[in-house]
């Protein structure tokens, strides 16, 4: 997915967000955002969104001197969905259709995205999938390929959001599947790592494997060569968010192999993804 002008304001009110969280007083914050509009004049517009926000993001990490403004955020963020988790595994346990109700589970969990929202309501998003479903559906489909494939691979998302994805991946493991799990290979904003797959509880049901960076999405110039081979050989994968669907949507390998599960948060993906603002979908090119 190519970026579109509303992106150029988005990248900002990620810097801004991250810098809110890391504690920056607002003198600098106006100073290092002048000093930001420099790099967004410059910036590849042939690259995706992910790429470009990540490029700017490192800049502000650098700028701010924090690595990682997140760290807390994310162990809190698990801490909350960790709580739900009990009465979620409960609720799966009463359903018809288990897994087409631990996907409603998973997508609800990516509301958690702290890159654009300072806040959330998850209780409320629980709600709103459990009840509506998906706007674009392509779960029969993701059935009879599910029929034919001994695994499956998730990519991940967010910190929180991953503890969701541990009751698909639960389920999907009681089915028979073997499960892989992509979390990022550093930190970058509320993105899950290693760390916080651990916390989240995931690495007890999936075999753990990050990207090789710390790039938002999956761009596949930017991730390590073990991942290339394991989406080019995988049957089945489920790809989480909205900047994953941004670096991979457009790429020859995903077409009826990567089906995209994500919450739709702006009007520039949800153009590309042929749906709308607030929808929830999950559906495969």
């Amino acid at each position: 997915m190519q970026p579109f002008v509303d992106c150029v304001h988005c990248y900002l009110k990620q810097a801004v967000t991250c810098m809110n969280i890391a504690g920056i007083d607002e003198e600098r914050q106006h100073r290092i955002l002048f000093d930001l509009m420099d790099d967004i004049k410059i910036m590849d517009r042939s690259r995706t969104p992910a790429e470009n926000s990540t490029e700017m993001l490192l800049t502000v990490y650098k700028l701010i001197n924090n690595p990682d403004p997140y760290k807390e955020v994310k162990i809190k963020s698990n801490d909350l969905a960790l709580e739900l988790y009990p009465d979620l595994k409960d609720y799966l346990d009463r359903s018809g259709d288990r897994l087409r109700e631990a996907l409603k589970i998973s997508v609800s969990g990516n509301v958690i995205d702290l890159g654009i929202n300072r806040s959330f309501d998850i209780n409320a998003s629980l709600k709103h999938s459990l009840n509506t479903g998906f706007a674009r559906d392509d779960y029969d489909l993701f059935k009879k390929t599910l029929d034919t494939a001994e695994e499956v691979v998730i990519i991940g998302d967010n910190s929180g959001e991953i503890v969701f994805d541990r009751l698909l991946a639960e389920e999907l493991s009681r089915m028979g599947k073997r499960i892989t799990y992509i979390v990022k290979g550093g930190p970058i904003l509320n993105d899950a790592t290693l760390e916080d797959a651990a916390q989240a509880g995931i690495n007890k049901t999936a075999g753990i494997i990050t990207t090789g960076s710390n790039y938002l999405g999956l761009p596949l110039k930017k991730v390590s060569g073990e991942i290339i081979k394991l989406l080019k050989e995988s049957r089945l994968i489920i790809s989480k968010g909205q900047a994953n669907f941004e670096s991979l949507e457009h790429e020859d390998l995903a077409r009826g192999r990567i089906f995209f599960l994500l919450k739709i948060k702006c009007e520039s993906v949800g153009k590309v993804a042929g749906a709308t603002f607030g929808d929830n979908v999950f559906f495969t090119r």
